[in-house]
C-alpha cells in the first residue's frame, strides 16, 4: 500500500506541474481540474516524501525504484520544457535561443523588439572574460538578428569557470548561490529580473514586455 501511495503521489506531481493536465483512469483523457486545495494537499504529501526519501527508496524493489525515477524525471523534464518554451516564444522571432552558460544562467527580456539577455554565474564561478563593460548581450534588427557576443559568432554569450573570486563583472551578474536556487525561489527570481529590467531601462528608452521576462539555468 505504501508503494502504491508513493506512485500515486508522483503521478499527482506530474498533474500539478503540467498545467491543465489530469489523466482519468476510466477514459484516459485530460481535463483541467486543478484547484488550490488539491495543490496544497499535493505539496504537503510531496514534502513528506522529500523528508523520508531514503526510507521510501530503500523499501522499493528494483522495478518500483525504476518507476519512481522515471516519474520524477518525466515531471522535471516536462516542467523544464514548458519553462523553456516561455523563453523561446518571444519577439523577435528571428533571434535564436542563446546558449545558457553551464554553472550559471541567463536573465532575458524584450524591449522595442530587441531581445536582451544578461549572463550570470553561480557562486564559486566567474566569467572567462571581463564583463564590466558588457552587462548584457542583445539581438534584434540592429544586430541583423544575431547575438552580440565576445565569442566568434553563434549564440554563446558567456562561460562560467570555477573561481574563488568573482571579479570579472558587476555584483548583479552573479547569483547569491546558484541559478537553480533562484529558479526555485519565486521571490528571488522576481528580484533578479526586476534588477535586470532597471539596468536595461537605464540605457534604453522603451517599455519592457513583462511576458517576455524569464530566467534560464545551465546544467
Amino acid at each position: 500500500m505504501a508503494h502504491t501511495l508513493t506512485v500515486l503521489r508522483l503521478v499527482g506531481f506530474i498533474w500539478i506541474l503540467v498545467p491543465g493536465l489530469c489523466i482519468k483512469e476510466d477514459t484516459g483523457t485530460c481535463e483541467n481540474v486543478t484547484n488550490p486545495d488539491s495543490y496544497q494537499s499535493f505539496v504537503n504529501s510531496l514534502q513528506e516524501y522529500v523528508n523520508c526519501t531514503e526510507q521510501v527508496v530503500n523499501k522499493l524493489n528494483a522495478t518500483e525504484h525504476s518507476e519512481l525515477y522515471r516519474l520524477l524525471q518525466t515531471a522535471a523534464d516536462n516542467v523544464r520544457s514548458i519553462h523553456r518554451k516561455a523563453c523561446q516564444t518571444v519577439i523577435p522571432n528571428d533571434c535564436s535561443l542563446p546558449i545558457v552558460p553551464v554553472n550559471g544562467g541567463l536573465l532575458c527580456l524584450t524591449m522595442n523588439k530587441t531581445r536582451y539577455c544578461k549572463p550570470m554565474c553561480n557562486k564559486g564561478f566567474d566569467f572567462k572574460f571581463l564583463r564590466k563593460s558588457r552587462l548584457y548581450e542583445r539581438c534584434g534588427e540592429a544586430t541583423e538578428h544575431r547575438w552580440t557576443t565576445q565569442y566568434i559568432g553563434g549564440s554563446r554569450l558567456a562561460d562560467c569557470s570555477e573561481s574563488s573570486w568573482a571579479v570579472s563583472a558587476y555584483p548583479s551578474q552573479y547569483f547569491p548561490t546558484s541559478c537553480r536556487d533562484a529558479l526555485y525561489n519565486h521571490s528571488l527570481e522576481t528580484d533578479l529580473i526586476s534588477t535586470f529590467r532597471k539596468e536595461v531601462k537605464q540605457n534604453v528608452d522603451g517599455k519592457v514586455n513583462s511576458k517576455t521576462m524569464c530566467l534560464l539555468c545551465g546544467d
